[in-house]
Order: C-alpha cells, then structure tokens, then sequence
C-alpha cells in the first residue's frame, strides 16, 4: 500500500513568520507542498507515470478493500401517507432498529424528531427497487446487507427480512415491548 514519508523541517518561528509575510496569502506549508509539487514534475516522464500508476492503483485496491467490508442495511419507512426509502452505512441489525423505533415511539429522553428517518443520520436515499435488491443479498446471508426494514407507521407495522423465513411482520408494540425486555439488565 501508499508509502509515506514524514519529512520534519525545525525552523524558527520568526523565519517562519517573516517568509509567510512575503508569500502572499500562502501559509509555508502550503508553498513547500508546492514546491515538492514542481520537483516531482521535474522527474523524467516515465519514472513520474510509473509511480502515478502505482500509487493509483494502490489507492484503487484500498477503496475496494473498504467497500468490500463496508456493510448496508435498507429502510422502507411509511408515516403520514408519505413514503422514503434509504440505506445507511454500517449496516444496523434488527436489535439496533429495534432500539431505534422504541426510543421514536416512546420519545426516549423525551427527545425524538419529527420524523422517524430522523433516528438514521447519514442515510443515503435509494429507489424502491434498490430497496427490493438488497433483500437478496441479505436472505443469502452474505455478510453484506446486515437487515433490511420496512417500518409502516401508518399500519403500525415493523417487517424485517429473517435470512431463513423471508419477510416477518409485528406489531410495532409487540417489537418495542420485545425491545424493552431483551435490553433491559
């Protein structure tokens, strides 16, 4: 992977003010960057498009090792008649949600917002068809889409996908009663 090295420079910080003074604008650390920028220009071509491809590459393998370990989990949310679907990332498990819909329902420390998608802070919309597609990955057991959701306030309804059984339907008392036992100590 991406090789670093740490280069100290010990300067005197009246230097280091007096230079600034006259870089206009530019702090030093920002001109050595650039002047590093420039010397690495200078190198001949080959040498500079050999180490471009590697660390490019290098990058590219680590993007894919962190998707490849990134986890989902995929949201149907209905309240008041309207309608959002979502993925967050990582992926929340059926317990987890559980936690979510019981502190919304109950206004656990008197504070919940407006909106039950409110509980899942970075979530990432997606179509309902993506919605359906993740369900596979997750019957499969594959590690990657840790659950998938449909909560309908509106039926007062929490459907989850079972790995083995498919979907299952409860009650949202029923799964915040449950919710209440399982992590109560």
């Amino acid at each position: 992977m991406a090789q670093h090295e740490e280069i100290v420079l010990w300067l005197d910080r009246r230097w280091k003010k007096a230079i600034e003074k006259h870089l206009k604008g530019e702090t030093l650390q920002e001109h050595l960057e650039t002047v590093l920028d420039e010397l690495c220009n200078q190198l001949p071509q080959r040498e500079y498009e050999r180490i471009s491809r590697a660390i490019q590459s290098e990058a590219a393998a680590q993007r894919a090792e962190e998707e490849a370990a990134r986890t989902y989990a995929a949201y149907h949310v209905t309240e008041c008649g309207q309608e959002w679907y979502f993925k967050t990332s990582p992926g929340e498990e059926l317990l987890a949600v559980g936690k979510k819909l019981r502190g919304y329902v109950t206004k656990g420390n008197g504070v919940a917002p407006d909106k039950f998608i409110g509980m899942f802070f970075g979530g990432q919309p997606i179509t309902a068809k993506e919605f359906d597609a993740l369900t596979a990955p997750r019957m499969e057991n594959t590690g990657k889409v840790r659950g998938v959701f449909d909560v309908n306030f509106d039926k007062r309804e929490f459907s989850a996908v079972h790995i083995i059984d498919g979907w299952q339907t409860w009650a949202m008392r029923d799964v915040s009663v449950a919710v209440y036992h399982a992590t109560r100590s």
